[in-house]
């Protein structure tokens, strides 16, 4: 099966190219910068720009696409770009496996399940539902995986890669004890959706919530990165997210009922040291 990874050079499509399983003929799309992943015939496109990715589809055309491209700033690209590829699946009759948020919820009745209709409060989880919206709209067979904070087990995810550059500096870092997720690691997220994707049309139509098995407020990530990477915890300090103007959404806790099928579970990141071991 060829598969066509948008966002190639990204954390999640970076990992899902070095974890093709050999059913898998992969290839990448990406914006600026080169792909890690050894050996993957790349592409060169603004998702964004319409007509771009139908140039690459019609012309290498894949059985599956796995959209992971998004932008955190700028919101309307991750709409366009969404609705883009979709458009052009569903044009060429190509199946989707869309990766959304669970910013896409209000944060105020969780733990939320696949069937939870969403509610955003902040304008990155208006601009995910969005793309989800024009996902589903064109391709309503289309996989929409939503998932939580992605972090890498080496600490070379911009999150965790940030706080350690400034903790190793000796300067103090800031998280919040009231807003909270479901971290996972890449490695198993990318897994998850292998296996998702390898499923026939029908098994793996709809919404699936892939996360990790706890919830963890963002001070206690920092605490994670601090026992991991032999850090000082003094340095972490602690605040509200009440505190910023912006709404921003307390638990987005998911249910992950469909990923009880999976032979890959995520693993608790408090439990696993930088090199991914328990």
């Amino acid at each position: 099966m060829r598969v066509l990874v948008t966002g190639g050079a990204g954390l999640l499509g970076g990992e899902l190219l070095r974890r093709a399983p050999a059913w898998a003929s992969t290839e990448a799309t990406v914006f600026h910068r080169p792909v890690s992943a050894a050996d993957v015939r790349t592409h060169v496109v603004d998702l964004a720009q319409r007509q771009a990715f139908f140039e690459v589809a019609e012309r290498r055309r894949p059985d599956l696409v796995i959209h992971t491209a998004y932008s955190k700033t700028d919101h309307r690209a991750t709409v366009d770009a969404a609705t883009e590829v979709a458009t052009v699946c569903a044009a060429l009759d190509v199946a989707l496996v869309h990766i959304s948020s669970d910013a896409v919820f209000d944060g105020d009745h969780a733990p939320y399940s696949e069937r939870d209709e969403p509610a955003p409060v902040h304008a990155y989880g208006r601009a995910k539902h969005a793309a989800e919206t024009a996902v589903v709209t064109a391709v309503p067979a289309a996989t929409v995986v939503r998932t939580s904070l992605i972090l890498a087990a080496d600490g070379t995810d911009q999150t965790s890669a940030w706080a350690i550059e400034r903790l190793q500096a000796g300067e103090p870092v800031t998280f919040f004890d009231d807003e909270f997720r479901m971290p996972i690691f890449v490695d198993d997220l990318a897994e998850q959706i292998w296996e998702v994707a390898s499923r026939d049309a029908a098994a793996r139509s709809g919404v699936w919530h892939l996360v990790g098995p706890e919830r963890l407020s963002r001070a206690q990530v920092g605490d994670v990165l601090c026992g991991r990477f032999g850090l000082d915890p003094s340095l972490v300090e602690v605040a509200s997210a009440a505190t910023m103007g912006e709404p921003r959404p307390r638990d987005l806790s998911l249910r992950s009922d469909r990923a009880g099928s999976l032979t890959t579970q995520a693993r608790s990141i408090t439990t696993v040291s930088r090199h991914g071991t328990s």
